[in-house]
């Protein structure tokens, strides 16, 4: 278990900023790209997905070709994850493979933009570990615990031209890019007696009654986003495959579970969604949804 850090929210109310400026230093980004490059959205509910442009209009034929799935950066610097990210390239694998046998208008590419800066979503509770310092703006006075957000942050404009090309080079009108991430969900009530956690679209888990409300749990999830053939962002969103609740008493002291190798491994075989027709994993009910979602 890691310990939580309990002025996390105190600062990022601190350092809260309608938009970030960043990009403009980092080598291979153009000036330009120190314009605004990040938004905020509050979530109400499932599915977590939101329109990045007004005029976007994705396909619904699903004609896009798929990077390479990756791994979100931001698991690096996390408390708990910074050492294992060789536990996940099997499942990254494992996504890759789902998305080649995906068939229809959807291509896969081997190739990946070079450039620094990549698109970024997050999707998680507002004040959760991961969350950027502007997310805590989402949380309102009337609420009780954290809203969910999902915060996306630019590209920079090589990232995005190298995005285009790869675009044209399989003569597809968009071009979609996913992650594997791990994010802290909040927590719900189902029915009186009952709490939940809704990890995406019409997905939603059953927790232990006992448990602290306010305190997120840990998700693993996709986040992905569509971008149309100049390397425009036009949507993003998450879905969640599984979680791992804190036991009651180490969440009074503060302290978070983390997922272990042990459900990391399971994911692979073992972890299915039993109210789904032929008992699907996990994982491929995820990335099918979050595919859907994104193309629809």
């Amino acid at each position: 278990m890691a310990s939580r850090n309990p002025h996390r929210a105190v600062v990022a109310r601190a350092c809260a900023v309608g938009l970030v400026l960043a990009g403009a230093l980092l080598g291979g980004c153009a000036a330009l790209d120190a314009a605004a490059v990040a938004q905020t959205h509050r979530l109400d509910d499932a599915p977590y997905v939101v329109d990045l442009a007004r005029d976007a209009r994705p396909p619904g034929d699903g004609c896009a070709v798929a990077l390479p799935v990756g791994v979100d950066p931001e698991l690096r610097e996390a408390i708990g994850y910074g050492g294992r990210l060789a536990r996940l390239q099997p499942i990254v694998a494992a996504l890759d493979a789902r998305l080649a046998a995906h068939g229809g208008c959807l291509a896969t590419t081997a190739a990946a933009p070079r450039a620094p800066q990549p698109p970024h979503v997050y999707v998680g509770v507002s004040e959760g570990e991961l969350a950027p310092p502007q997310a805590a703006d989402q949380r309102v006075p009337h609420d009780r615990f954290a809203p969910m957000v999902l915060h996306f942050e630019r590209p920079c404009t090589d990232w995005q031209r190298e995005a285009a090309g790869l675009a044209a080079a399989a003569g597809k009108p968009y071009v979609l890019a996913i992650q594997l991430g791990v994010g802290q969900y909040a927590k719900g009530y189902a029915s009186a007696f009952r709490k939940e956690v809704v990890l995406g679209t019409n997905h939603r888990q059953p927790i232990r009654f006992l448990t602290t409300e306010g305190e997120p749990v840990e998700v693993l999830h996709l986040t992905g986003v569509l971008l149309d053939a100049t390397g425009r962002p036009v949507r993003a969103g998450a879905e969640g495959i599984l979680l791992r609740d804190t036991p009651f008493l180490a969440q009074t002291l503060g302290l978070r579970r983390v997922l272990d190798d042990v459900t990391l491994d399971r994911v692979l075989e073992d972890e299915r969604r039993e109210d789904l027709p032929g008992r699907p994993l996990k994982l491929d009910a995820a990335l099918d949804q979050l595919v859907h979602q994104l193309l629809r």
